[in-house]
């Protein structure tokens, strides 16, 4: 063999060699594709089980979700309405308008009315956290002043803090124009008036609960300063928790849901702010010693020189009336308890059970085929049998016969929640109410005689102020 042919043997044998090395190579690269593919599948059918079980739940998150819903709203219906009956009733009788009362008694029945108040208080806590947390308490924002809603809660809390002997005091450090910021005023009028009515309960006689107010360019700063016992520093942050108090006594002893300061942070997370609690000693001096606790608010603003606040529109107080009110609400307890309330008022009242009631009575009355004079205004129960309150109210403002009576709807649901009835009634009062709420309503429509309700109005939460 030449010397040429050995070496192109050399040369097929090496190429022989490296391509055999190369489909080796191939090969564990190829099967290490097909492992990392088949792996690849794997991950994908995992992902698309977790993806199909993810929107299971979620399906069931949601039947859960709207069965929470139905069963608050049958609860708070259920619950309203024989409280309203209650309210009224302890109330004629406390009274004395309908008899005299010996002194067990009406201690008696100051104890009942004072425990319906708390059992009020209570549904209505609960019902405000659940319709925030659920997002169906919408935030309806607009250009307010802290100050003014300040000096607000401040006056109407001065009442309750006279009682005690407790002295309310509002200070300021922000800029005339650095008061104002966008936020629901009714919201942030209620934290105020909760943080306000926390700190009257907790402190002790002849001392004072401070209000102050700073602000910068980018933050609006507010305090709630008592003089108070004080609160563990372990419990600082579980105080903002549901059913929580500082002692398991407190309850019983100062009163309270154990919902407001819960209330007062998803109101404040509402609006991109901060809420939180410490001890007086963090601001003091160091000579000084400063029992109680201090509740800080925070904001961001953004100020604009010249806005003014608009103040929130509160329900006058009642005055003697005059007129035909009809009074409908299929439970026979309500109707008994609010015609005699009414009536007491100087009104003439007549009565219907049901919306088919109404619409006959209404008619014939706008028909003067009867001796009483026309109807003055309609008292009308949104959950009505048969025809139900929204379909008496549509029926009654679609005929040109009936359209011009006011009506004010009596409903254990929140205006915000039923924005048809509220656009096409002239008032609004939410069960259960005090007698001094439904003439305030009553009075304020018939002196109005205008228009559906005010939109400032239609927050319960506004109202409630009132009672």
């Amino acid at each position: 063999m030449s010397q040429l042919e050995s070496i192109l043997l050399s040369i097929f044998l090496t190429c022989i060699g490296l391509l055999v090395v190369v489909a080796l190579w191939l090969g564990r690269k190829v099967r290490g594709q097909q492992h990392d593919l088949a792996g690849l599948s794997e991950a994908l059918k995992r992902s698309h089980a977790q993806a199909e079980e993810q929107k299971h739940r979620l399906a069931e998150r949601s039947d859960l979700d709207h069965a929470k819903d139905e069963f608050i709203s049958t609860v708070s219906h259920e619950l309203r309405t024989p409280l309203t009956s209650i309210r009224g009733a302890l109330g004629l009788l406390s009274s004395g308008l309908l008899g005299n009362v010996d002194t067990r008694a009406q201690n008696l029945l100051r104890i009942a009315s004072a425990n319906t108040e708390r059992l009020i208080r209570l549904i209505n806590d609960i019902l405000d956290l659940e319709r925030m947390e659920s997002g169906r308490a919408p935030i309806n924002m607009r250009r307010c002043s802290i100050y003014d809603l300040a000096r607000e809660a401040v006056d109407t809390m001065t009442a309750l803090a006279d009682a005690s002997s407790i002295r309310l005091e509002l200070n300021s450090y922000a800029a005339h124009e650095a008061n104002y910021f966008d936020a629901d005023p009714d919201r942030i009028l209620q934290v105020l008036t909760n943080l306000l009515s926390n700190a009257i309960k907790f402190s002790p006689a002849n001392t004072t609960v401070t209000v102050e107010i700073d602000a910068n360019a980018d933050v609006l700063f507010l305090k709630v300063i008592d003089r108070g016992r004080g609160i563990p520093g372990d419990k600082l942050e579980s105080i903002f928790d549901r059913f929580q108090q500082v002692e398991s006594s407190d309850s019983s002893k100062k009163g309270g849901t154990g919902l407001g300061l819960a209330i007062c942070r998803s109101i404040i997370q509402q609006h991109g702010g901060m809420i939180w609690a410490q001890p007086n000693h963090d601001w003091a001096k160091p000579d000084q010693i400063a029992p109680g606790t201090t509740f800080c608010v925070q904001f961001s603003r953004s100020a604009r020189a010249g806005d003014t606040a608009m103040p929130a529109m509160m329900s006058p107080l009642a005055e003697r009336g005059e007129g035909l009110i009809l009074v409908c609400d299929d439970d026979p307890g309500i109707r008994t308890v609010v015609c005699e309330q009414i009536r007491r008022h100087g009104y003439d009242v007549i009565e219907a059970g049901s919306g088919e009631e109404v619409i006959a009575l209404a008619h014939e009355q706008a028909m003067r085929n009867t001796p009483l004079p026309a109807i003055s205004a309609i008292l009308l129960d949104h959950y009505l049998p048969g025809l139900s309150g929204w379909d008496t109210l549509r029926q009654l403002k679609g005929s040109p016969a009936t359209a011009a009576i006011p009506v004010i709807v009596l409903s254990v649901s929140s205006p915000a929640e039923r924005p048809l009835l509220v656009s096409e009634a002239q008032g609004w009062v939410q069960k259960p109410f005090n007698e001094g709420l439904l003439l305030g309503e009553l009075a304020r429509v018939l002196k109005s005689k205008a228009g559906p309700l005010p939109i400032a109005q239609r927050d319960p939460i506004a109202s409630r102020l009132t009672v």
